[in-house]
């Protein structure tokens, strides 16, 4: 005898067992009745894996402009100068492949880097979770040096 199998309905106001929801929903749903069942504690567990995720990307954003700093510094110590230029597509393209293996202008965010420099100092910046400049999740770095990192508050 063969096994059953879910047939779809031909009624239209019934849903069809066998049909799967994609990947994407299921997770979504699935951490739903997590949520919903543990309560504010499922809340505060979301929260924490979302702040964790957000750390991961200000860590991955500052090794990404460490390393341009020191590329950046070498490349001063060569030149007499730093890159001069209003933005990282210029100074990028000053530092690969000599100085710099690979031209890295965006942040963990997406977000594109933003570059300043009058050949005698430089200054870096990471718009940050929000994607603006001038606000408290900012990362910056000047010659080499960071001036500026999220604050606690605003991650």
């Amino acid at each position: 005898m063969r096994p059953r199998t879910a047939e779809p309905s031909r009624r239209p106001d019934r849903v069809a067992a066998a049909v799967p929801l994609p990947t994407s929903i299921s997770v979504l749903i699935s951490a739903l009745l997590f949520s919903t069942a543990c309560g504010r504690a499922g809340e505060q567990a979301a929260q924490d894996v979302l702040h964790a995720i957000d750390q991961g990307k200000v860590i991955g954003t500052r090794g990404t402009m460490e390393t341009i700093g020191k590329a950046l510094t070498t490349y001063a110590m060569d030149h007499g100068g730093y890159p001069q230029g209003s933005s990282i597509q210029e100074a990028t393209a000053a530092l690969v492949p000599a100085f710099l293996p690979s031209a890295v202008t965006v942040d963990a965010w997406g977000n594109t880097l933003v570059y300043q420099s009058d050949t005698r100092s430089f200054t870096l910046t990471s718009p940050g979770a929000d994607g603006r400049t001038g606000s408290a999740d900012d990362m910056v770095m000047t010659d080499g040096r960071f001036t500026q990192l999220p604050s606690p508050s605003a991650r």
